[in-house]
């Protein structure tokens, strides 16, 4: 079993079903949490991301948000975003049309 570094993305899903996500989440990570996603995805079914542990994402991250709003039909849920991560997501919901994700404080 090798040893994550710092900054390295992964994703696991918690007990109630939401998705853990730790590290970085950029154009290099995305895939990683899209496929998680598509795993657990029921249409109907909001998706939950818990991002306490996570400590960037970029533009791809939005554009996984949203996409995964148009098939659930459901806002994402973001669960316990950081500072950071919560201003890059506010200035961005600003041109999210519809509003894409939610966030929630577990």
């Amino acid at each position: 079993m090798s040893a994550r570094s710092p900054g390295a993305f992964y994703v696991n899903v918690d007990d109630d079903g939401a998705l853990v996500l730790r590290g970085q989440l950029d154009i290099g990570t995305i895939q990683d949490l899209q496929d998680k996603i598509d795993d657990v995805m029921v249409p109907g079914v909001a998706i939950v991301l818990d991002m306490a542990q996570l400590t960037f994402l970029d533009s791809s991250a939005i554009h996984c948000f949203i996409k995964t709003c148009q098939v659930t039909g459901h806002r994402v849920v973001l669960r316990n975003a950081t500072p950071a991560v919560r201003r890059v997501l506010e200035l961005a919901d600003a041109k999210a049309e519809p509003e894409a994700w939610m966030f929630e404080v577990a």
